[in-house]
């Protein structure tokens, strides 16, 4: 009985040490996502320059029908699924929590108009990015790039904040995250795509 009591002991303190072992959030960790960071001004930052999520997958011949994008903003994840699986994930900034600044929440579609380059002089912005598609107003709320000034080069006092609302009400993405976003979506077979903002 003796014995029985200390391998019971044994037992415990093993599983004890492999729990520990594993990070506490885990088992909430995004499956798909993979961001590198980067040090900007003292501080580790998601890296806008690399990819943050695992994998790209070809989706050319995949038509709006099969798809859906679900931005989760709690999270400040993109969703992508394909006939409601989840295939891919990325990192995102969506508007910042104020009356002008929030991104829309509630279903919406990939729409039409789309481009490589964008530059808004209002006053107050003053920012443009790269590979924009638009997801709701033709062109008013978009899919973007990091924030760009004039030059087409990426505004340093903006960045590092993937993950972090940090938008005008679009919805940013890593460097090459929106390189990929842009040549799936831009395509003309992608048109209508569901696009479902969720809350915050």
């Amino acid at each position: 009985m003796h014995k029985l009591k200390l391998y019971l002991i044994l037992i415990v303190g093993l599983l004890g040490i492999v729990i520990g072992a594993v990070p506490a959030d885990a088992c909430k960790r995004p499956p798909l996502i993979a961001p590198s960071h980067t040090q900007l001004n003292g501080k580790r930052v998601v890296d806008w320059t690399k990819p943050t999520g695992k994998k790209y997958i070809d989706l050319t011949n995949v038509p709006a029908t099969e798809l859906k994008i679900v931005v989760d903003q709690k999270k400040q994840i993109i969703n992508v699924y394909q006939k409601n699986k989840l295939i891919e994930q990325f990192l995102c900034s969506t508007g910042k929590d104020t009356k002008t600044t929030r991104t829309p929440v509630g279903k919406f579609a990939i729409q039409p108009e789309h481009g490589t380059w964008f530059y808004n002089n209002k006053p107050g912005i003053d920012e443009g990015a790269r590979n924009f598609i638009s997801f709701k107003g033709n062109g008013v709320y978009l899919f973007h790039s990091v924030v760009m000034n004039p030059q087409n080069q990426p505004i340093m006092s903006r960045q590092g904040n993937l993950g972090k609302l940090n938008s005008h009400g679009c919805i940013q993405m890593s460097l090459p995250d929106n390189i990929y976003f842009y040549k799936t979506f831009s395509q003309k077979n992608k048109i209508g795509t569901p696009v479902i903002i969720k809350p915050l």
